[in-house]
């Protein structure tokens, strides 16, 4: 009866009202979680399978190289500055 009691008072109303805005936020949470999980999901299975998207990764996230390619990495320059007047 007492427990009854709390959710009619208007604290109780005021309290529920806060408990399902926190569900609303958690639920939502979850949802972007469940889609990065997804994509994760996903790029283990391209880095498992395909020998092209092992090598994009080891490229791009490792700065690896073939043996026999020669690696340039150009510089960006500021607009602003000085050596570009």
């Amino acid at each position: 009866m007492a427990a009854a009691f709390s959710f009619l008072s208007d604290d109780g109303f005021v309290r529920l009202s806060s408990l399902n805005r926190r569900l609303d936020q958690q639920l939502r949470a979850n949802e972007k979680l469940a889609d990065t999980v997804q994509a994760l999901k996903r790029e283990v299975q391209g880095l498992q399978g395909d020998p092209r998207t092992v090598e994009k990764a080891a490229r791009s996230e490792l700065g690896m190289s073939r043996p026999d390619e020669v690696v340039v990495i150009f510089e960006k320059k500021d607009k602003g500055s000085a050596e570009n007047r």
